[in-house]
């Protein structure tokens, strides 16, 4: 606990000398564990663990290769290989350097990447052969990109490419960290792009450091934990999530690709202890029989991104309670309310034993962080009835890069308009009620999906349900339910239709239903689900 304090504590802590901080705070008593073992020629063969220690020359090296290089402070550098221990290490390399690190999620495809590295105008980018080959394919696309690094092989690499195996026998085990200001941009991340080309969100040292030591200060996790992370660490939230943990000296194990049968296997394996995941995570394990490993050694899981069932948090509770003295101990359930534009989290939801929250509760905003709900004008709106979520605080985007009309219509004097529907009581806890575009104006009513979907989702054949709003001739828009079904589970769109309008208000009854299976659900890189492409689908459905 006095090593967590210390580290959360700390005055002067940059991106650019947080990984010293690390090692001389947790050493090699906290580590991190990959899949695939590292590939270059330094580390011994089959490297697939590295203690805190390692973990700080691991960034010195990467630094090192990026400043002979060539790379200036300022710079944009783009990352984008698959999941692995070298995403956060390049991230904070290109902040030790002083240059801005771009990261992609290695799901996006060519064309995106293109964009992303475009709009940065980044001149170097690091992949690797899975991403190139899936992805990137040509290299000819990119005539911005000056330098091409592989990493994630042995020896040479193709032509353009420069090999960070050989970089890296060059590259210095130490590097001098450059004197960034903690109000630095040191990270473009990019939205997931759901009405159109994401916008590349500036993150600064400050917005990336500040919440995340405070959650890990809130929350119950230290040296003696172990996490299973399948989030995509070049994501804000995956990489969040590796920044929190990090500062409470949080050991982990990263998963290369989610998969819940794994997942479940290494929790049972590592004994593991924390488990962060989006919704869409929790209902794909649900979905696994869960019941068949042994969960026990859970102690906390975690959730943002998405409105999180309440009843698949009981359920997953429940089955990895272990035995007490009086009565079973159930893991702690912990959610965070965040985004890209956010640097992570801005309010939360601390797991503490013996305190239990109402339902579509998102917690507290986490100081310095301030909220308020307004309307459409930008005022403040009565407590308890919903508006928009603003949020001020260091987490906040300095805005959009190169883009001054998009950061002029997310701010209001300082204030981030979320584009979240949300309300607060009369303790200052924050409700998540929608997203603004994910309201359906039905006849004079404001039909909230995410509350839909909380009731469709009690029906015993359905696994996963997205209700979104399809045009009407007389009402505006009405409710439509996208529904997948359970493994085995029999059910018509008719019966699920009739069971909706006996169990939910009429205004609120979806009036039409439409099922596909769960490979066509559209999910995004966090894996929430695309409302936009369903409503592009089924837009215009006949009602009868």
């Amino acid at each position: 606990m006095f090593e967590k304090v210390r580290m959360v504590t700390a005055r002067g802590i940059t991106m650019a000398n947080h990984p010293e901080l690390m090692a001389r705070t947790f050493g090699s008593q906290s580590h991190f564990m990959f899949e695939d073992p590292l590939p270059y020629s330094v580390y011994p063969e089959g490297t697939d663990r590295i203690d805190f220690n390692d973990w700080a020359v691991l960034v010195n090296r990467f630094a090192n290769v990026m400043r002979n290089l060539g790379v200036k402070r300022g710079e944009r550098v783009a990352i984008v290989p698959g999941n692995g221990i070298e995403v956060p290490a390049l991230i904070m390399a290109a902040c030790k350097v002083g240059a801005i690190a771009v990261p992609m999620n290695y799901m996006l495809r060519g064309n995106e990447i293109k964009h992303i590295v475009e709009d940065s105008g980044a001149r170097v980018l690091i992949t690797d052969p899975e991403v190139f080959g899936a992805s990137i394919k040509d290299t000819s696309r990119f005539p911005t990109i000056e330098k091409w690094v592989m990493i994630g092989l042995a020896g040479e690499a193709p032509p353009p490419f420069e090999s960070m195996d050989l970089l890296l026998q060059d590259a210095a085990d130490h590097c001098e960290p450059a004197p960034i200001d903690i109000d630095d941009v040191v990270g473009i991340f990019y939205t997931s792009g759901t009405t159109g080309f994401p916008k590349g969100s500036m993150v600064t040292s400050r917005g990336l450091l500040e919440s995340q030591r405070r959650a890990a200060l809130l929350l119950p996790i230290g040296p003696r934990d172990f996490g299973i992370l399948a989030l995509p660490l070049a994501h804000i939230f995956g990489f969040a999530i590796a920044v929190m943990g990090s500062c409470a000296g949080a050991s982990g194990y990263i998963m290369r690709h989610f998969n819940p049968h794994k997942v479940l296997e290494l929790v049972q394996e590592h004994h593991a202890t924390q488990f962060v995941g989006v919704p869409a995570m929790y209902a794909f394990l649900l979905a696994c029989n869960p019941e068949k490993n042994d969960l026990s050694s859970l102690r906390m899981l975690g959730s943002s991104a998405d409105a999180m069932p309440p009843e698949h948090i009981d359920k997953l509770r429940e089955l990895a309670a272990r035995p007490g003295l009086i009565r079973k101990r159930k893991p702690l359930f912990a959610e965070a309310y965040g985004m890209v534009e956010l640097t992570g989290l801005a309010a939360l939801k601390p797991a503490l034993r013996g305190l239990e929250w109402p339902a579509g509760c998102v917690g507290f905003a986490v100081p310095p962080t301030h909220v308020r709900i307004a309307d459409d004008a930008g005022r403040s709106v009565k407590r308890g009835e919903p508006g928009e979520l603003l949020v001020r605080g260091p987490g906040v985007t300095k805005g959009y890069w190169d883009n001054p009309e998009a950061t002029d219509l997310a701010m209001i004097d300082g204030w981030l308009r979320t584009g979240d529907m949300a309300k607060k009581d009369r303790w200052g806890r924050i409700f998540f009620v929608d997203r603004v575009k994910d309201v359906i104006k039905c006849g004079g009513y404001s039909v909230f999906s995410v509350e839909v979907e909380e009731e469709i989702l009690q029906h015993p054949a359905v696994q996963e349900v997205a209700v979104i709003g399809i045009p009407h001739r007389t009402m505006g828009h009405v409710p439509a339910a996208v529904v997948c079904l359970r493994e085995g589970a029999q059910a018509t769109e008719d019966e699920i239709a009739a069971w909706c309008k006996e169990n939910i208000a009429t205004y609120k009854a979806p009036r039409t239903v439409k099922i596909i299976p769960l490979s066509e659900m559209p999910y995004g890189v966090t894996l929430k689900i695309m409302k936009k492409d369903l409503r592009d689908r089924f837009g215009d459905t006949k009602l009868t």
